[in-house]
């Protein structure tokens, strides 16, 4: 996955892959935490607009469209908010884990190295293979991100 880094106040651009797999393993599981925190945010909201509805005495007198409308974009508003914080919050934790990776300054230029030199195989049991296009190295990067 492509990551987006900033330094010297300018966005840098690195995949995954060119780190080592338990560092890449770290970055995913920073990453997909976000479910689990969207999940527990709009959960909390939900109950609290449920709530809402059906105590507060002006909320109590809508009609059930109303209700469920101030429900459901309580829901949305709190997975969407509650996803934005979080890739707020990671940012310093994951420019911490990709010290040291390979950056450019174009998405498009970064090597994606699982799938520059293999491709998979739909004729061997979707196996990778090498025999794709003959490549066996890649323009080597003019700078290293370096965590401030």
């Amino acid at each position: 996955m492509y990551i987006s880094l900033s330094s010297q106040n300018k966005t840098w651009w690195t995949h995954t892959s060119l780190v080592p797999t338990e560092t890449h393993n770290k970055v995913s599981q920073v990453i997909n935490g976000v479910n689990s925190f969207q999940n527990k945010a709009s959960l909390i909201s939900t109950y609290l607009s449920l709530e809402a509805v059906n105590r507060i005495p002006v909320a109590k007198k809508l009609a059930i469209y109303f209700k469920a409308a101030i429900v459901g974009v309580t829901y949305f508003g709190s997975r969407i908010a509650a996803g934005s914080i979080y890739q707020q919050n990671i940012k310093s934790e994951i420019s911490q884990l990709m010290d040291g990776a390979p950056i450019w300054e174009n998405k498009f230029d970064v090597p994606e190295l699982d799938k520059k030199f293999f491709f998979i195989d739909d004729d061997n049991n979707f196996e990778p293979s090498l025999w794709h296009h003959g490549i066996n190295s890649i323009e080597k990067p003019k700078l290293f991100y370096k965590h401030e």
